[in-house]
């Protein structure tokens, strides 16, 4: 699907419908656990509820983490767009989706979240840091105040396991210490896909995405895994401080690169908890990234003039960018007046 989405999304358009049909994915998945929050039917734990969707979302981590790195993407779409009931659409999802994090009772989803709100704070508020500390203390707050019983106690059990009644805080650190081993002792090639819980504990997974790709596949691919991942979130950092001055003008691909940033931010901190490295969450977030990066480098080429050698007109040709983000670009026409012949009779 990723080769499918970086040779296909090659305009703004196409890549929207992508973002929306993710956001239209994350307010099912909150709908419907607040819908089981309020029946009473905890799923997991017997207090944790999950979507109805299953397959990729079947796991009440995993539709937390879509939920983390969608959020976002929400906030980067209410953002670039001017119109009232756009923005009224855009709110309403980012706060499903925040309801359905807190819901899900996932401590990795939550510091995802965290670092999601921080790097959207500091993007955003480049000239004034110190707002952007403060208001990151605030919406933290905000969070804590407005989470569900038994959440603060839920996040305080990564730090004391004695307060995680269900004892997975500890059988996850147990897993994540055997897969270290495993990736020491099979360092070139790993064990294989799919076959670290034959030496886990309990046929358990290793539930960090790191470790599973170096257990499984070896150093050399965790490498290629995390450059998979820092390459686009290089190029979405260099696309927001390129349009930071005319992001009024370039509002469109400002504020998406912003929110593709968070989001990737989001997905490394969360996956950390969650093996989900052969899942498509990241796979789909890498592709909008590149497709957002080849759109803004196609509005970026530079105009070609043609000169008419008889009249000395001249015409402004840009490349072609298959109808991509080129409003910023001026369109420029004007008259140049030819040098040769000058001086000759």
């Amino acid at each position: 699907m990723f080769i499918v989405i970086v040779n296909v999304v090659r305009t703004e358009r196409r890549l929207k419908w992508l973002l929306l049909l993710a956001l239209a994915v994350g307010c099912v998945l909150s709908v419907s656990a607040f819908q089981d929050y309020q029946r009473g039917n905890f799923t997991v734990e017997g207090y944790r509820v999950t979507g109805n969707i299953g397959g990729m979302f079947g796991n009440v981590n995993d539709m937390a983490l879509h939920l983390v790195i969608t959020v976002p993407i929400a906030v980067g779409l209410f953002l670039q767009t001017r119109n009232v009931l756009h923005k009224s659409a855009y709110a309403l999802c980012c706060a499903a989706m925040l309801t359905g994090i807190f819901f899900s009772y996932s401590r990795g989803a939550f510091l995802g979240l965290i670092c999601v709100v921080a790097a959207l704070i500091w993007m955003l508020f480049r000239r004034n840091r110190m707002a952007a500390v403060l208001l990151f203390c605030l919406a933290v707050l905000a969070m804590l105040v407005l989470a569900p019983g038994n959440y603060i106690n839920r996040l305080l059990s990564i730090v004391d396991h004695s307060r995680d009644a269900a004892g997975s805080a500890q059988q996850r650190q147990a897993v994540l210490m055997r897969s270290l081993l495993v990736s020491a002792r099979h360092p070139l090639l790993g064990v294989g896909m799919g076959n670290f819980p034959i030496y886990s504990i309990r046929n358990l997974v290793t539930h960090n995405s790191y470790t599973q790709v170096s257990a499984e596949l070896g150093l050399p691919a965790l490498v290629a895994y995390l450059m998979f991942m820092l390459t686009p979130l290089r190029r979405m950092a260099r696309i927001a401080r390129e349009t930071f001055t005319a992001r009024r003008d370039s509002a469109r691909v400002y504020y998406l690169a912003v929110g593709l940033f968070a989001s990737l931010i989001g997905y490394m901190v969360s996956s950390a908890f969650i093996a989900v490295a052969y899942w498509p969450f990241v796979y789909y977030l890498v592709g909008y990234a590149v497709c957002l990066h080849r759109i803004y480098d196609a509005g970026q080429q530079p105009a070609h003039a043609n000169v008419n050698v008889n009249t000395g007109d001249a015409s402004i040709e840009h490349a072609p960018s298959n109808h991509a983000l080129t409003d910023h670009l001026p369109a420029a026409t004007g008259r140049i007046e030819p040098s040769y012949g000058r001086g000759s009779s």
